[in-house]
């Protein structure tokens, strides 16, 4: 929830939590004032407009990771797996690539970029993950969330010496980004709660324009 605090002559807005004060503060030969009371900063904090100056400029707040990520939502109603829940899973999978890919090359922080995006599209600590990655030779087998992003961002990125020289970072493609990832399903099995896909998913390189094809079999 946004909550809006106006206190004249400046107006600050809040994209975090806090509480009205109780009553109205009024002082004789000043402006009404309605104040906030905030515990400690909230997250998100920022000021907007300052009446004092009106040709100042409105800033926007920040956009969040998972703004930029576009992730598309699920019916949550029942548990039964859809194949379009198939195909919006996949579509977010190849949001988060690109987006991470598009993070790195502007020099922002791809691996909170990574982390959120994996948050949201694997269940590692809600239950077991069978994640066995495309480039992963030597240690072709990834059980915990570190692992994984050590695959995804790097093993430079998270500092992980035991991965080092395997782990180029996937998601980012060693360095060179990816442009483009189209998934292509050979096939969509429905179980109930439940639901495997089959195929292969085009990956365009964000560097040299490359196309790298790549099969694949996920489980939802």
């Amino acid at each position: 929830m946004l909550l809006a605090v106006f206190c004249l002559p400046a107006v600050g807005l809040l994209a975090g939590p806090a509480r009205p004060a109780s009553k109205l503060v009024t002082r004789a030969g000043s402006r009404a004032c309605v104040r906030a009371v905030v515990a400690e900063p909230p997250t998100g904090f920022y000021w907007g407009f300052d009446s004092r100056t009106p040709d100042a400029e409105l800033l926007e707040p920040p956009i969040s990771v998972l703004e930029r990520l576009s992730f598309s939502s699920f019916d949550t109603s029942t548990p039964t797996i859809s194949q379009e829940e198939v195909l919006t899973a996949q579509t977010n999978w190849a949001s988060a690539i690109k987006t991470i890919s598009a993070v790195y090359a502007e020099g922002g922080d791809f691996i909170g970029t990574a982390a959120e995006a994996a948050g949201e599209l694997y269940g590692y600590g809600k239950t077991n993950v069978l994640f066995k990655p495309t480039k992963a030779t030597n240690h072709p087998f990834r059980p915990t969330a570190e692992q994984a992003m050590s695959y995804f961002v790097g093993a430079e990125a998270m500092k992980n010496d035991k991965f080092k020289g395997e782990d180029a970072g996937f998601a980012i493609n060693g360095g060179k980004g990816w442009k483009e990832v189209i998934f292509r399903n050979h096939q969509i099995e429905l179980m109930g709660d439940s639901a495997i896909a089959m195929g292969d998913y085009i990956f365009t390189d964000a560097t040299s324009g490359d196309e790298v094809r790549v099969e694949y079999t996920f489980g939802y």
